[in-house]
């Protein structure tokens, strides 16, 4: 978390506590808004929606936080500094999500190849049920 952190102080952002909490919550998984402000209150950390909002703008801005977009109308963050490159697996009942490592070099060179782009980025996730809810 201490890389984070320097990362916004280098920008010129305060390190408030709202930040270093949100950081600490999103170190566990892809997670909505209102799963963080949830995480958060279990914490006994009384931040209110629109600093979660702002923060993690910021955090975007800075390529701190990443936002995923499933199936669901609720985009989901996740840390990406640090991270290796990876995808994930929804659960369509419960809504689970576990990251998966995928090689994709074939993948793209096939999409790239069909279709004449140069690829720069892509998102790619899988659904289905996990082992509790089959």
């Amino acid at each position: 978390m201490n890389h984070f952190l320097e990362i916004l102080k280098e920008k010129g952002f305060s390190i408030t506590r709202p930040r270093r909490e949100i950081l600490n919550v999103l170190s566990t998984s892809p997670l909505s808004v209102h799963e963080i402000e949830e995480k958060l209150k279990e914490k006994k950390a009384k931040i209110d929606l629109v600093t979660i909002y702002r923060t993690l703008q910021i955090f975007i801005k800075l390529g701190i936080v990443s936002k995923i977009q499933f199936e669901e109308k609720n985009a989901r963050y996740e840390l990406v500094i640090g991270q290796k490159h990876h995808h994930h697996v929804v659960c369509q009942s419960c809504g689970t999500v576990e990251d998966v490592n995928i090689e994709e070099k074939k993948l793209i060179k096939q999409a790239e190849n069909q279709s004449k782009f140069t690829i720069r980025k892509h998102a790619l996730e899988f659904f289905g049920l996990c082992l509790k809810c089959q």
